[in-house]
């Protein structure tokens, strides 16, 4: 007998989910000059990039995008869209099958009064918004790690903080969706606030990570002061760039 879908089982569901995706930032329009910008950056740390989904941010004149959804391809990166185009790259980007994107809080400008309104309404004061409730995410308990984390290896502490008592070795990965606090040396990658909490901190006791980032935005190795190598540090994000600040 042949077995039937039932129709109250959905085949096909969409569901709002909150998604971090990376930004690159795009200023050329020479596709050969930004395949090899991004040759060079990735080369940095290339098993972090692999097959990761980014937005295009363009910055200056529009490139033959075709060809840019290529040289990311050719990257093993995965362009998923444009973030905040001009009426030229949103079309552009219809026509590549990409989406496009806005930044929240853009042009959100007050509307200028119709000119058939009577002047004494556009002179009423606003009244004052009810108050917002914000709402604290919720945290599931600190993970806690007492043994150090080996090269290969992956500790993620998913809604929470995560606290190692120990080390990282080179090769190894951490990630939390809150602060990581490493009470050893942190090498390898440390990743915070990895479902794009941008308040998450990173501290450690000695910084030597090949890379570290908050909600998506990151440094390597090669982009980190020597000053500040070996020693004790708490990382931040301010206005989309991390600051790496020692702590005495």
């Amino acid at each position: 007998m042949a077995q039937t879908t039932s129709s109250n089982a959905a085949g096909v569901v969409f569901k709002g989910r909150m998604m971090t995706l990376t930004v690159v930032e795009i200023g050329e329009s020479d596709c050969d000059v930004i395949a090899g910008q991004v040759e060079q950056q990735l080369a940095k740390a290339p098993e972090f990039f692999a097959r990761m989904p980014v937005l295009l941010s363009l910055r200056g004149e529009l490139p033959d995008l075709a060809r840019l959804v290529a040289v990311m391809q050719a990257a093993d990166l995965v362009v998923v869209g444009l973030l905040d185009p001009d009426d030229a790259a949103a079309e552009a980007a219809r026509h590549a099958g990409l989406g496009v994107l806005h930044s929240p809080g853009r042009n959100t400008e007050a509307p200028t009064p119709s000119k058939a309104e009577p002047a004494a309404a556009a002179a009423e004061p606003a009244s004052e918004p009810a108050p917002r409730e914000t709402e604290t995410p919720a945290r599931t308990p600190t993970r806690l790690v007492t043994k150090p984390v080996r090269s290969g290896q992956q500790i993620y502490a998913r809604g929470g903080d995560l606290v190692i008592a120990a080390s990282v070795s080179e090769g190894a990965e951490v990630l939390a969706d809150g602060h990581i606090h490493v009470y050893g040396a942190l090498r390898g990658r440390a990743l915070a606030g990895a479902s794009g909490d941008t308040q998450a901190r990173i501290f450690c006791r000695r910084f030597e990570p090949d890379l570290v980032a908050i909600a998506g935005c990151y440094k390597v190795a090669d982009a980190i002061d020597e000053g500040i190598r070996s020693k004790p540090v708490a990382v931040r994000l301010e206005n989309d760039n991390l600051l790496i600040e020692l702590q005495e």
